[in-house]
């Protein structure tokens, strides 16, 4: 997504960039992002169970305003292609997570399912040699990924498994969603395919949607910057700006503080553990641990606010 020049001074605080050549290069680099997907990867979700008996549940009551809400979820990622109308066997159901701000997102409870699944093999980064490599940078950029996972494609043939039901239809996903426990390794494995040269080079380190490009100094993390940038817009990928931090000398990545070498916990990371409400009927509310089945989207909760 692009990002205009009064957005720009809106989201993105450069007056740290005191250097004004190398600022105004950022800003120009900024504003003519422009995603155009002429390259891609062979990286697709297939998902394999442990037997063929399917996963089928009913959907769960929702209040009137989440109903709502659902509807205009749906209807979002209907037009977008992320997902499509389903007959399949397969259904999971809905839960509505509140959102710290008050308002909830609709998340698909793939709990029963993920206990069919066999594992994806592809692992995730291990979060202190990630750490460990930012040790001898000076400056840091970090960049955020939008859309999740959805750039991904699940194979046609296992679409139905992915299957969700509402109290208004059933529907699948066309594009990998949340909530399925091998989802988080089949995005990894995508991000770094595209980026696997350049990580090599110690250009760039991934965790999921989150990049992080750790430099010298400000000319060098400047330079990085503009290789990232053509292979990100190469392969189609979103970024979202005003979650990005370019040339600091200080971030927080992982539930980490990162400063000149330096690496020390978050002290603002709350590590409490939401609760998810269930409408069973008018009377009671079920609560259960989000650990359970939300544990795919860890990095959200992890070292982000989503």
């Amino acid at each position: 997504m692009q990002i205009s020049a009064e957005n720009l001074q809106e989201e993105l605080d450069l007056r740290h960039v005191e250097n004004r050549q190398i600022k105004k290069e950022l800003e120009k680099l900024i504003q003519d992002y422009k995603p155009e997907k002429t390259a891609s990867t062979d990286v697709t979700m297939r998902i394999i169970l442990k037997d063929e008996e399917p996963v089928c549940q009913h959907p769960r009551r929702l209040a009137f305003t989440e109903r709502q809400e659902v509807n205009k979820q749906i209807e979002e990622w209907l037009n977008e292609g992320i997902i499509r109308q389903s007959s399949a066997e397969y259904a999971s159901p809905i839960v509505m997570v509140k959102k710290k701000d008050g308002s909830s997102r609709m998340c698909i409870d793939y709990r029963k399912l993920n206990q069919k699944l066999v594992k994806d093999k592809f692992p995730l980064p291990i979060i202190e040699d990630v750490l460990d490599t930012l040790q001898e940078a000076k400056v840091y950029s970090t960049l955020d990924l939008r859309n999740g996972f959805f750039p991904v494609d699940v194979d046609e043939d296992c679409r139905k498994y992915t299957s969700f039901i509402v109290p208004d239809g059933q529907f699948e996903f066309n594009k990998v969603p949340f909530g399925l426990s091998t989802s988080p390794g089949v995005f990894q494995c995508y991000v770094s395919s595209i980026f696997r040269d350049l990580t090599r080079k110690g250009i760039v380190i991934s965790y999921l949607d989150d990049l992080v490009i750790p430099a010298k100094n400000k000319q060098e993390g400047l330079k990085k910057l503009k290789i990232i940038f053509e292979v990100a817009k190469k392969y189609g990928l979103e970024i979202k700006f005003k979650k990005c931090r370019f040339l600091k000398k200080k971030i927080e990545f992982l539930g980490h503080i990162v400063e000149s070498g330096t690496i020390k916990p978050s002290p603002t990371k709350d590590t409490s553990c939401p609760k998810i409400s269930r409408t069973n009927n008018n009377k009671t509310s079920t609560k259960f641990s989000w650990f359970n089945w939300i544990f795919p989207q860890v990095h959200q909760g992890l070292f982000k606010d989503s």
